[in-house]
Formats: C-alpha cells, sequence, structure tokens
C-alpha cells in the first residue's frame, strides 16, 4: 500500500467516534500497520509531528485532539527571541518544538530526558520542524545530587511512561542537578524551566540553587506520581513557594500550596517582578480519563 494512502486511511480511522473496540483496533494497527516511528500529523500550532498510537498522548493527538493547548500558549507567549529555556521530559518532543520555535535562532532550548526512545522521537520530530539546530538534548534525569540510578523500563512500548519510580528490567541512568545543567550554558540566565518528571519534580527542584533560579516555572502537579515518590501535592507548592516563587494557575488566578488542582495538572511558579501574558480559555487539554487507564495497561 502506498505510504500515503496508508497514512490517510489510518488517520481517518483515529479520528472516527470512539467505540468499545475501538483502542483495542488502534493498538493492533500500531503493531502491525503503523510505521515504526508513527505517521506525520500536524499538532499545535502547525507543529508537525511522527505520531504512533503506542502511546497514549500521541493517540490523542492523532484522534484530533489538543493536549497542554493552555501550556503551550503560555509557553509560546512567554518565551522570547533569544531567552534560554529548560524543558525536562521532553517525550516525543511537542513542548520542546514549541520552545525552539519561540526562542528563535538567537536562543536556546535544554531538553532534559533519560528515556534514549524518548530522545530518538524528539529528534526526529525536532528535525521534521527544522529546529533541532535549536535545541540540546540531554541524555540525563535531574536530582538533588548527582548519582547513577536505575530506571525501569516503560510499561508496553509508551516510552513517556518511563519513570524512577518503578521497579522491574530497565537501565542506569545518570542524574544531575539543575544547577550543574544551568550553569553550562554560556548565559546561566534561564527564562523559562518546565518539569514534567513523572512525579520526580520535588528531587528536580532540590537541585536548583540560589544563584540559578530560573524566571518562571511550570510544575506538573500528579497526585498519583506524587504519592508514589511519598510526597504529595501540598509538600511540592511548598517547595516551590519556598524558593521565592509565586503560585499561579495558567489564567493567572493567584494560588496557595494548599490548592488542590490545577488546569492541565500545571502550576506557575513566578519569581518576583517578573511579568507574564497568561493563557485564556477551557482546560481543553484534559485527558480523558477512558484512554490513559487503557493505554497504560497495552
Amino acid at each position: 500500500m502506498a505510504g500515503w494512502i496508508r497514512t490517510t486511511l489510518l488517520r481517518a480511522y483515529a479520528q472516527t467516534p470512539e467505540h468499545p473496540t475501538k483502542y483495542r483496533v488502534i493498538q493492533w494497527l500500531g503493531r502491525h500497520v503503523f510505521p515504526a516511528n508513527g505517521i506525520k500529523h500536524r499538532a499545535y500550532e502547525d507543529i508537525k509531528l511522527y505520531l504512533h498510537p503506542r502511546d497514549w498522548i500521541e493517540y490523542w493527538l492523532l484522534r484530533g485532539d489538543d493536549y497542554e493547548p493552555l501550556t503551550l500558549k503560555f509557553m509560546e507567549q512567554n518565551l522570547r527571541r533569544g531567552d534560554v529555556a529548560i524543558l525536562a521530559g521532553v517525550n516525543f518532543g511537542l513542548h520542546v518544538a514549541v520552545a525552539a520555535r519561540a526562542v528563535g535562532d538567537e536562543g536556546r532550548v535544554i531538553g532534559i530526558e533519560p528515556q534514549p526512545a524518548a530522545l530518538l522521537r524528539a529528534a526526529e520530530n525536532l528535525r521534521l520542524n527544522n529546529l533541532l539546530h535549536r535545541v540540546s538534548l540531554v541524555s540525563v534525569a535531574l536530582g538533588a545530587r548527582e548519582d547513577l540510578v536505575h530506571m525501569a523500563w516503560p510499561a508496553a512500548a509508551n516510552s513517556g511512561t518511563a519513570s524512577l519510580l518503578d521497579e522491574g528490567a530497565g537501565l542506569l541512568v545518570s542524574i544531575m542537578p539543575l544547577a550543574t545543567v544551568i550553569k553550562a550554558q554560556e548565559s546561566p540566565n534561564v527564562r523559562l524551566l518546565l518539569l514534567d518528571v513523572q512525579g520526580y519534580e520535588a528531587q528536580a527542584l532540590a537541585g536548583l540553587t540560589e544563584d540559578c533560579l530560573p524566571e518562571i516555572l511550570i510544575v506538573e502537579i500528579d497526585p498519583e506520581f506524587l504519592q508514589r515518590a511519598h510526597t504529595s501535592a501540598a509538600l511540592l507548592l511548598k517547595q516551590i513557594v519556598n524558593l521565592g516563587y509565586s503560585l499561579h494557575s495558567l489564567d493567572g488566578t493567584r494560588e496557595t500550596h494548599d490548592s488542590e488542582s490545577f488546569p492541565e495538572r500545571n502550576v506557575i511558579g513566578l519569581r518576583k517582578d517578573v511579568e507574564v501574558k497568561w493563557a485564556k480559555g477551557s482546560n481543553a487539554g484534559k485527558l480523558d480519563p477512558c484512554i490513559r487507564p487503557l493505554a497504560r495497561a497495552g
């Protein structure tokens, strides 16, 4: 079957209405019909991506839905040409591509990802958008101090679910403090730091020092992963406040460390006197509760 015909048919089926057997059919197609690197798809604001349904977020996008549109808009509005941004947890590269486009050739994006398969997919998608030259991909995990730790292989083939919290077969990955990553850059002034590290956010923030705090934080607040990491949303939010940041939702609503939920599960931290443009709109990026458990189960 000609490649473009296959791509058209696969995309068309992914965008049909959901029904009880559709996801099982999609997974079968993913194993036997989809190209190994996925099919080309236009996502947020014309970012092109190779997507494969083995990853539940990629399947979400293939269905024609948005994923974290408020977070992406916030990044796009508040990263300026020439800025430095650090994104930890790049997965297949959507957020890092948006950041790279925003900072221009004068800026720099550091994408941190310990999972080898995810790094390769991110690089491929950045190359597809002619953005790879603006990004340094770093194969480490983040923590309070340098170390060597075990990371389990992800469930099924979904590289985005790899976690330092899981047991089982895997690989050894290097831990590096954020301060080390930041000070290794030509310009240590970081405009924005995004942390989406599967419950390891508190350990990642512990690697910051007073002399290299980013102006803006975007931190995922996922109670399930935080509980597995033996912490909580309240403790993580308090840690952000203790670093000198005020807490906000993506729409600008002021929050406290007692807040329990955030649009798209992301909280914004701002240093004093930092001005930003807030994202407006509904939480269109909320995940369909019927998709995520199925995808994790493989």
